[in-house]
């Protein structure tokens, strides 16, 4: 009986932030959309380093499909350090059959300019259903030819040519998607995700805490454990923030250009103000928020810097300071209802992820501005794209909070 044909397919899972441009890239949408359906059409089994049930160290079953695998797709977007030492070695080992794919706006470095590199558009969150129909086109005919005509596409063999590959003897178990045993990390990632969402926190945590041992180096679990590490309160509301914001720290969040380490920086300080009213905490936050809203036009730090704007402009005993940071935030709200109206008017709006937190975010600019007529017309569609406890309990909590600073800020009759 023949062996199946595999595809190791080297690329860093969940969202990862562009270097250049700050965009943040949802690689699993690039996995799960573009690259698995042309395989399993192809019927070739296809899987990545996450979906390896393993015990102990995942490098080493990492390596050896890296080696072994018939074909390996290495996507390079983001320049992700681990993607590019991979595709390294799999140079190193394999003359051919190596497949290097990218969204279209990656600036990568010069060694590669000599690897031919199929690219994509990338919508951030998500990726279109017309891109995702044209590209799959593409990378299928890639894959007949690669599998046919078997080319050198390794720049060490190709100035290399006396080189010899190497050879290994043993066989490895084919990773399989409906076997009982092990969880894989995929699984254990899904799982933590449907804690989050019900609001299982601690469980999450536990999850995730598990995963960050495999991988101690992977952002996306470190942002999510601080995540949900933070919304646990446990020992206590405080104890969890100082717990979350030492959970960040190997990110650097001072230096960070990372969407999403800033926004969780920012949410964690925002939180330890109100727990100990240390205006400190408020100043870090507002500069977290801030950082992430002007680097990327990020409609999530926006709103929530228009927030703390707000908020700021009431524990102000000045009123001119009261009325300045008040109009800041007015303004920043303002540009978000921009930003948010460009994002929904865009043709591939209906093909996003992050639908949800856009009409959440224009929503709490509309409440800001006392457009009410033009919140109420969003309310449904939160509520249909919610997916749990999770989605409208931040929502609504947030509302709330912000009519609480509005009265404070309408009983100074300043206006």
């Amino acid at each position: 009986m023949d062996k199946p044909t595999t595809c190791f397919v080297i690329i860093g899972f969940g969202p990862k932030p562009d270097p250049d441009t700050g965009r943040i890239i949802d690689l699993d949408k690039t996995f799960e959309n573009l690259i698995k359906p042309v395989f399993d059409e192809l019927r070739i089994n296809c899987f990545r380093a996450k979906e390896i049930r393993h015990t102990g160290n995942i490098d080493v079953p990492m390596y050896e499909w890296i080696y072994k695998a018939d074909i390996v797709v290495a996507d390079i977007s983001t320049l992700n350090a681990n993607a590019l030492y991979e595709l390294g070695v799999r140079h190193a080992l394999r003359p051919n059959t190596t497949i290097v794919i990218s969204e279209d706006q990656t600036k990568y470095p010069f060694d590669l300019n000599h690897t031919l590199i199929s690219k994509y558009e990338h919508l951030g969150k998500d990726i279109g259903v017309s891109e995702a129909t044209r590209f799959k086109k593409e990378l299928k005919e890639v894959v007949k030819a690669v599998l046919t005509e078997r080319k050198q596409d390794s720049p060490v063999y190709t100035y290399l040519p006396k080189l010899t590959p190497p050879k290994i003897l043993d066989d490895l178990e084919i990773p399989a998607s409906n076997s009982q045993n092990q969880p894989t990390f995929s699984d254990l990632i899904n799982d933590a995700e449907k804690c989050k969402n019900n609001n299982d926190f601690k469980v999450a945590a536990q999850l995730y805490e598990v995963c960050l041992r495999f991988e101690p180096q992977n952002i996306f679990l470190r942002q999510r454990l601080a995540l949900v590490t933070y919304k646990g309160e446990k020992p206590s509301k405080t104890k969890a923030l100082l717990k979350a914001e030492k959970i960040l720290e190997p990110l650097n969040p001072e230096e960070t250009t990372d969407i999403e380490t800033l926004g969780l920086s920012g949410a964690i300080n925002k939180r330890l103000f109100e727990e100990t009213d240390d205006i400190k905490y408020l100043n870090k936050a507002i500069q977290f928020y801030s950082k992430g809203f002007y680097i990327a036009r990020d409609y999530y730090n926006g709103i929530n810097f228009a927030f703390l704007l707000t908020l700021k402009s009431t524990i102000q005993k000045d009123d001119l300071d009261c009325i300045s940071y008040f109009k800041q935030g007015q303004q920043i709200c303002q540009d978000v209802i921009l930003i948010c109206k460009e994002l929904i008017n865009h043709s591939a709006f209906k093909e996003r992820g992050d639908q949800l937190w856009i009409f959440q975010s224009l929503a709490q600019a509309y409440l800001s501005l006392d457009k009410l007529k033009e919140l109420q017309s969003l309310i449904p569609k939160i509520g249909k794209l919610s997916q749990g406890k999770f989605d409208l309990d931040t929502f609504n909590y947030q509302n709330s909070e912000l009519i609480k600073l509005k009265t404070k800020i309408s009983e100074r009759n300043l206006f």
